[in-house]
């Protein structure tokens, strides 16, 4: 129920973190994400429920793409790979310890009179108003207004983060309310970004079909029910009654914790890479297309042990994952550095909340109509074989055609501009 509070939310709450500065806005949603999971400690009824889910992704809902555009506001286009990344990784490492953590607060049932479900929703929303405080004092929107620099140090890298003097001066100007279609519909006319939302969109198919469903396809590979009779308890209902049944869903979830620690040590890996060499296009091609092709051979590899199979899922979604860092700079290096929220947030609209949503449920009715995770796995090993191609086809065009796929200028107008040369690039720095 939060899908159409953020689907509703995360323009206007964009604009708004864009309008009066992330440091305020951020602040703010956050603060009131916490007191909105919080206040899910109340629920009595479905009504209750369902406005709560509402109001919680409506808080939510900018805080990807809001983020974003802090970050791009404070590292040049070459050097965004690893910041992005860090902030990925931080939120996969954080939901390997939610389930262990939510099982501690659970174990408070009774105290207060209060049940453990009650514990952990009030618990877990007070951080978050913890950190919107902190984010009010002393985060800053963008380089101008940053307390820790020097007024030098503010200017210097407000000229950098802005290319050219042009496109520095009109990003002092504060944006107002009215600037917000204008400035959505100069995002949706951009070749570039759709270009983009095509291979996120394959990308977020597979790949979220995948993590969302691998504790029930693990549970069902150790039930030996992955390629027949596949069931979304991971077992069959005899066996589901058993005494065994909790230990062994309880090894699935264990098991399925082990892809996101590979992908986020790969993620920060690959970053620090594709900044060290400045190439963005083949550092996601190349693992989209291995990770597809390895994804495919889950069955033959399944067939001979269940090892085979979990390998084939490790290495699959490991690399799958590794690039999302890289993937999120190259979408933000697409877009006039001063309205990258904007981009960022139809961006997040389109591949979020429709390929995100649609994935899962696909993948579901997959694996009910045929009992089995066969088919689900090549299909999303294809998309992901798709996505890459399209990567790879975009760096061959930027190579030999001499023309590089993004935008340049301080209207922000849609382009696709040619390559700088090295002294163009030299020179520029010199006038800096």
């Amino acid at each position: 129920m939060s899908l159409p509070g953020f689907a509703v939310g995360i323009l206007p709450s964009t604009f708004m973190s864009m309008r009066y500065g992330a440091r305020w806005w951020l602040g703010f949603i956050t603060i009131a994400w916490g007191i909105i999971s919080s206040c899910h400690a109340l629920i009595s009824n479905k009504t209750s429920f369902c406005v709560l889910r509402l109001f919680l992704g409506l808080a939510e809902s900018a805080g990807s793409s809001a983020g974003g555009h802090v970050l791009a506001q404070f590292y040049p286009k070459s050097k965004r790979a690893i910041p992005f990344t860090v902030v990925i990784v931080s939120s996969m490492v954080s939901g390997i310890f939610a389930a262990p953590l939510a099982a501690g607060l659970m174990s408070l049932h009774g105290r207060g009179g209060l049940s453990g479900w009650q514990w952990l929703f009030i618990i877990e929303g007070v951080p978050s108003v913890i950190l919107g405080i902190s984010m009010m004092i002393w985060l800053p929107s963008e380089p101008l207004t940053a307390w820790m620099l020097t007024p030098h140090q503010r200017e210097m890298l407000h000229q950098t983060v802005h290319e050219t003097p042009e496109e520095a001066e009109a990003a002092r100007q504060p944006l107002c309310l009215k600037q917000l279609l204008p400035l959505l519909w100069d995002a949706a006319k951009r070749p570039a970004i759709w270009f983009f939302v095509a291979v996120a969109f394959l990308w977020t198919l597979s790949f979220m079909s995948l993590y969302q469903w691998l504790p029930v396809l693990i549970n069902n590979m150790l039930s030996g029910t992955a390629l027949s009779g596949s069931t979304s308890s991971g077992m069959s209902a005899a066996a589901a009654k058993g005494a065994a049944s909790s230990q062994q869903t309880r090894e699935a979830i264990l098991l399925s914790g082990i892809p996101p620690i590979c992908g986020s040590v790969a993620m920060l890996v690959v970053a620090w890479h594709s900044d060290r060499v400045n190439e963005k296009n083949w550092h996601v091609a190349i693992p989209y297309v291995i990770s597809g092709i390895v994804l495919t051979l889950f069955t033959p590899f399944y067939k001979i042990s269940f090892a085979g199979g979990f390998a084939v899922l490790v290495i699959s979604l490991t690399l799958s994952n590794c690039s999302q860092g890289v993937y999120s700079s190259r979408v933000v290096g697409c877009l006039d550095t001063r309205h990258v929220g904007i981009g960022l947030a139809l961006y997040t609209a389109v591949c979020g909340i429709l390929a995100g949503f649609s994935g899962p449920l696909i993948t579901g009715a997959f694996v009910q109509k045929m009992g089995s995770f066969s088919l689900a796995t090549v299909a999303d090993g294809v998309m992901l074989i798709a996505a890459g191609l399209l990567m790879a086809g975009l760096a061959c065009w930027e190579k030999w055609g001499g023309r590089r796929l993004g935008v340049r200028g301080a209207g922000g107008a849609a382009a696709v501009v040619g390559v700088t040369s090295d002294m163009q690039q030299m020179a520029y720095k010199q006038d800096v």
